[in-house]
């Protein structure tokens, strides 16, 4: 039996999503419709591709298998829509940018303003996360864009990674804290983001690469949930001096004076091999460069 195109895309979604239901409510099908397809795919492999439990479904070794391939079918899919809407002089289609924290809140509204701007016809996607789930939604190909603070790794074989801007951690302490003497970072109780987190990553590098492994007071999901937290006096973080300019300006954050190498950090754009950008993605990325 044939491989039904239609079949390996909704494969991709029930996979991403972990649920029939959801892939259905998603797609716009009823969840028998998506069932049925789903056995169809799995008698046209000759394997089982999905364990299912109470919370969902979970892929079998068979299906992590196929999962790639039925991928690669989206992406191009997706090329061959957005090549169509290139002939219609971008007065249609859709740009998926998925953004780590900092660059969502402090540079991603100004280049989607001026994109709108260009092409009003244009719809706006934007997923936001931490450094690994940006990431993740550019291998499942959720997002043509990603753009993460700091270097992302191991990078996928066929993306390209292309430094925009820069970035630079500061420690950061409640207001009224003295201002005036470097603090004993080997000591000092911090404040973190979550694991997987840009922002976390590179300020415990730093701090490994000089010795000291200061106790960790709390962990919090997200920058302005660690912002929060030292406004109202529980302890010091490490921030990224883009989402605190304002807070320092109206003294609701104190800087405090810090001497330890690697805490800047580029701002990386991850996209797709060029021939795999959709028009939209190339005027947005076109836009990035201007602006930054």
């Amino acid at each position: 039996m044939s491989l039904n195109p239609e079949h390996l895309l909704t494969f991709t979604r029930v996979a991403a999503l972990g649920s029939l239901s959801a892939a259905a409510t998603e797609l716009n099908l009823t969840q028998p419709a998506v069932s049925a397809q789903m056995k169809l795919l799995t008698q046209a492999v000759g394997e089982p591709l999905l364990t299912r439990h109470r919370h969902g479904v979970t892929l079998t070794p068979a299906g992590a298998g196929l999962l790639p391939h039925a991928r690669t079918l989206t992406r191009s899919l997706h090329a061959a829509q957005d090549y169509l809407n290139e002939l219609r002089g971008l007065d249609s289609g859709t740009l998926n940018v998925a953004a780590s924290s900092t660059i969502a809140a402090a540079i991603l509204p100004g280049v989607l303003a001026a994109f709108h701007a260009a092409h009003p016809r244009v719809t706006i996607q934007v997923r936001q996360g931490n450094t690994r789930e940006v990431l993740a939604a550019l291998q499942a190909a959720q997002a043509e864009v990603a753009l993460i603070e700091g270097p992302p790794g191991a990078p996928g074989p066929d993306w390209t990674v292309t430094p925009f801007g820069e970035d630079e951690l500061i420690l950061v302490a409640p207001p009224g804290t003295p201002a005036g003497t470097p603090p004993d970072l080997s000591r000092l109780p911090l404040i973190w983001r979550e694991r997987g987190s840009g922002t976390r990553e590179v300020a415990e590098a730093a701090l490994a690469r000089a010795g000291l492994n200061p106790p960790t007071l709390l962990e919090l999901p997200g920058t302005e949930a660690v912002k929060e937290a030292v406004i109202q006096g529980l302890g010091a973080a490490f921030l990224p001096e883009l989402r605190v300019r304002r807070e320092l300006r109206a003294g609701l954050l104190v800087r405090l004076p810090l001497t330890l190498p690697g805490l800047r950090r580029p701002l990386t754009r991850v996209t797709p091999h060029p021939d795999g950008q959709s028009r939209a993605a190339r005027a947005f990325l076109t836009l990035l460069e201007q602006r930054h």
